[in-house]
């Protein structure tokens, strides 16, 4: 499966792009994350909806998937095994949409994984039968 709304070099860092065919790429997600981020897409669509950004010279290299040498990468973490994004916000208070998804669990089926008390919407799709709210 591929995102309808956003290119892989948006989900992946700029050293993984680089080594491997974006086909491949691809298939490093979990197809539920794919069509989460574009159920979120389409919620909120004014503006942009940024993962990573570093393909338009931007600083967001490890908001999606991370690898072994990222500063960011942890073992346990959603983002390393392609079910998780941290994602920003042009025209939306990423606040007011973390309690939009919270609120409306039904519109987001698969996000198990909310990230609070951050300034970017990390959601994850982990197995798990209940949403689980945290902080790092």
């Amino acid at each position: 499966m591929k995102s309808k709304y956003f290119k892989i070099y948006e989900l992946v860092p700029k050293e993984l792009y680089d080594l491997i065919k974006e086909d491949e790429l691809w298939n490093l997600f979990d197809d539920k994350l794919l069509y989460t981020i574009d159920s979120i897409k389409e919620k909120f669509n004014k503006g942009t909806m940024t993962i990573n950004s570093w393909h338009w010279d931007g600083y967001r290299n490890q908001s999606g998937l991370r690898t072994k040498n990222s500063k960011l990468y942890s073992e346990g973490s959603q983002h390393s095994i392609g079910k998780a994004t941290d994602s920003i916000f042009s025209d939306y208070n990423t606040e007011e949409v973390r309690q939009y998804i919270i609120k409306n669990p039904k519109e987001f089926p698969y996000i198990k994984g909310i990230e609070l008390g951050v300034s970017w919407l990390h959601t994850d799709v982990r197995d798990s039968n209940n949403v689980i709210l945290f902080r790092k």
